[in-house]
């Protein structure tokens, strides 16, 4: 079942739960981590069965990864599960799913719930105020008549909530009067702060640690090698089973004797949850959870291949010997040499006191990207090397490197913008210190040097006036060169960022108005 699991998506990995001889105990049986993730990818909308069928503490676990954003509960985001864990029961032919759902209500913490109702109640105490003044059509008398609950949201959250409270009352009345009373005298800070140590505490026995421990695996490997990362103990799983693609990692894993490759993969679970809890990473995004957890298995392969060499041999050897977290933390110190490497060619290239130009898409952002304090990939390198210097290599968000071949790229990259800026300097394309940030780039500094040079001035990148931009534009609208192609390779690439940023003064040519301030191709006086 776990193997299927593994190999499915969306809701066809919860029918084959579902379509168990025995669901109930099927569902009761995984993480509940991992069940949340593949409620959130199939949609908790078409996954209420699921959520029904499962356990209290799978519940409670559901709601410790779905409520809360960094220290703070969010309550309203309890409304959805509750909704869904509860069902449709109702009715005596619904009596056991009806217990389960309340089995369920009673597992949350009291602190959780009482912070649901203090959002979505405004309570009246009958006892200093007979005769309230409602403001609303949406209340009703609590059973032993000391309250009068006033219900604040509309609609379907309005009939969830109203749900609750019958449930409470109905299950234990001395409980649910005592959550309307911690909600009127207790301080928010403190219920959050009570039940926040509840949650940690849950979500460290599943395995997730702390932010200061998540953060301990993306530092240089310690001298000393560390003992193995903590385990936790929790039944076996299929989600990380998902992520296998036959790299070397899966190779060197399928090589290893069963103790070993248990070991393996609880280390696997720990690696992937620092990852999560280190980028704050929302759990209820499925794209996002899964795009950290593949970010850490690259982090992992590129240590295994840096320490082995890429023999599947040698890496079965190192991942039976090794803590994974050494692994690991060889695998980000490749990105920290990604990141020294970038910081070096700026600091040369700026070492000859002259300000220096940005570098044209995708260049300028992967740059920035690497040069973070953990080293980030720029997905604008994937695209068209025809299309680079246009605005929609630039069109990317920077995000977590997620295979090795990224890191190839990205170094490649670094090596190419080293030559371009060495070939800027050779052209004098130097920012005019009058200008402000952002600079321009590289390429508009030659378009506008070749401009002049074609208009009768020095090869030089001064500003053209405004009035004479309808023949710049068609000065430039082929890019015949000797300069480039003397200079070879980066020759070519600046010829190619400088075509595509040339683009944009197409309308010029046309004899269409443009506002020179829109301009980028081109540095314009005034």
């Amino acid at each position: 079942m776990r193997r299927a699991l593994a190999e499915s998506r969306g809701r066809k990995r919860l029918d084959l739960l579902i379509d168990q001889p025995d669901p109930r105990s099927a569902i009761q049986s995984l993480p509940a981590d991992e069940l949340y993730h593949a409620i959130h990818e199939a949609g908790l909308a078409d996954a209420a069965d699921v959520v029904e069928l499962a356990s209290p503490e799978q519940f409670r676990t559901f709601i410790d990864l779905d409520a809360w954003r960094g220290g703070e509960v969010e309550p309203l985001r309890l409304l959805p599960w509750l909704r869904a864990a509860r069902g449709a029961s109702s009715g005596k032919d619904r009596d056991d799913d009806l217990d389960a759902w309340r089995e369920k209500l009673a597992a949350l913490d009291p602190e959780v719930v009482s912070l649901l109702f203090r959002t979505a109640l405004r309570i009246h105490d009958l006892e200093e105020d007979p005769d309230p003044d409602l403001e609303g059509e949406r209340f009703v008398r609590t059973p032993e008549g000391s309250y009068i609950l006033e219900f604040l949201p509309d609609g379907i959250d309005y009939e969830t909530t109203r749900r609750i409270v019958d449930d409470l009352y109905e299950r234990d009345p001395f409980l649910a009067g005592r959550i309307l009373s911690a909600i009127r005298w207790e301080v928010t800070s403190d219920l959050e702060e009570q039940a926040l140590r509840w949650r940690d505490a849950r979500l460290a026995d599943l395995g997730y640690p702390t932010f200061e421990e998540a953060l301990s695996w993306f530092a240089r490997p310690a001298r000393r090698t560390p003992s193995a990362a903590g385990m936790a103990d929790r039944p076996p799983g299929f989600w990380l089973v998902s992520f296998r693609r036959g790299t070397l990692l899966d190779r060197a894993a399928a090589e290893l004797p069963p103790a070993a490759a248990e070991r393996l993969d609880s280390e696997l679970l720990a690696a992937a949850n620092a990852s999560l809890v280190a980028d704050r990473v929302d759990p209820s995004d499925p794209e996002q959870a899964r795009g950290t957890v593949e970010s850490a298995r690259t982090l992992i392969e590129l240590g295994l291949e840096k320490l082995s060499g890429g023999e599947v041999e040698a890496a079965a050897k190192l991942l039976a010997a090794t803590p994974l977290k050494v692994i690991f933390q060889n695998g980000f110190g490749e990105l920290l040499a990604l990141r020294a490497s970038a910081d070096r060619i700026v600091r040369e290239a700026g070492a000859h006191g002259s300000p220096l130009p940005r570098l044209d898409p995708p260049f300028g952002e992967a740059f920035e990207a690497v040069r973070r304090r953990r080293p980030r990939y720029f997905p604008g390198l994937a695209s068209p090397r025809d299309e680079w210097g246009s605005p929609v290599s630039g069109a990317f968000d920077e995000r977590p490197f997620r295979s090795a071949e990224e890191v190839r790229s990205t170094s490649a990259a670094l090596a190419e913008g080293e030559s371009l800026l060495a070939l800027g300097r050779l052209l004098g394309l130097t920012p005019p210190a009058t200008t402000t940030a952002p600079a321009p780039t590289l390429a508009a500094l030659y378009l506008t040097s070749l401009v002049n040079e074609r208009l009768g001035r020095r090869f030089a990148p001064e500003p053209i006036p405004a009035g004479e931009l309808p023949s710049a534009a068609r000065a430039v609208e082929k890019i015949e060169d000797p300069r480039l192609t003397a200079a070879g390779a980066a020759g070519e690439l600046l010829r190619t960022l400088a075509q595509n940023r040339s683009a944009e003064l197409a309308p010029l040519r046309a004899g269409e108005p443009v506002v020179p301030g829109a301009i980028d191709a081109l540095l314009v006086a005034g």
